[in-house]
């Protein structure tokens, strides 16, 4: 028996964007169906990554379509800015993934900064608000002795709100990318059946 996995999702009102989607395994294949819409999308693992087949109209796009995503670990946020501000925000891939919210307690660590300040970058934070890509931490950094970001580091969740730890788990996604010309337009309706490359025997 293959690996197999069906599911629906309803795209954004406010914008039609490439989404990546975890299925747990390698994808061998998989066919959509818009509904809203009416069409049916394929691909397999021997096409193009990237490319998909329109199944309604015939027609093979090299682009914009099916890319396999296979991450090895994503426990934390990847840092791509460490602002040195009253407070300070981290700017980072992706929140809602790792659940931050007001309140928890977060570790900051692997980050280069300038060494120019006592207090390094790196280290014990609380969380004062969020939103998609920003974690503003009730920390004021601009105060002399904190040391400018330069590059890199990871942001992970101690413990939440109420003070409880929180558990490393690793949500590397194992899937597929959805470009813009399957991903369907807003508030489409898409279902979708994957089958992986492994055989559950």
């Amino acid at each position: 028996m293959a690996q197999m996995k069906t599911g629906t999702y309803t795209n954004p009102s406010s914008g039609t964007a490439a989404t990546n989607i975890s299925f747990g395994f390698d994808v061998d294949s998989i066919t959509v169906y818009n509904q809203t819409a009416g069409s049916i999308f394929s691909w397999n693992s021997s096409m193009a990554d990237g490319s998909y087949f329109t199944v309604t109209s015939g027609a093979y796009t090299a682009s914009n379509g099916f890319t396999p995503l296979a991450q090895s670990t994503a426990v934390g946020a990847t840092i791509s800015g460490f602002t040195n501000a009253n407070p300070g925000v981290i700017t980072v891939n992706d929140t809602s993934t790792f659940g931050f919210a007001a309140g928890d307690t977060i570790e900051v660590s692997e980050v280069a900064d300038d060494l120019t300040g006592t207090n390094s970058l790196n280290g014990t934070f609380t969380i004062a608000s969020v939103t998609a890509t920003t974690i503003t931490t009730t920390t004021d950094t601009s105060v002399t002795g904190y040391s400018v970001y330069v590059s890199g580091g990871v942001v992970t969740r101690v413990s939440d709100s109420n003070g409880d730890p929180v558990a490393l788990e690793n949500q590397a996604i194992r899937g597929l990318t959805f470009g813009t010309g399957v991903i369907g337009a807003n508030s489409d309706v898409v279902t979708y059946v994957a089958f992986g490359e492994n055989s559950l025997v």
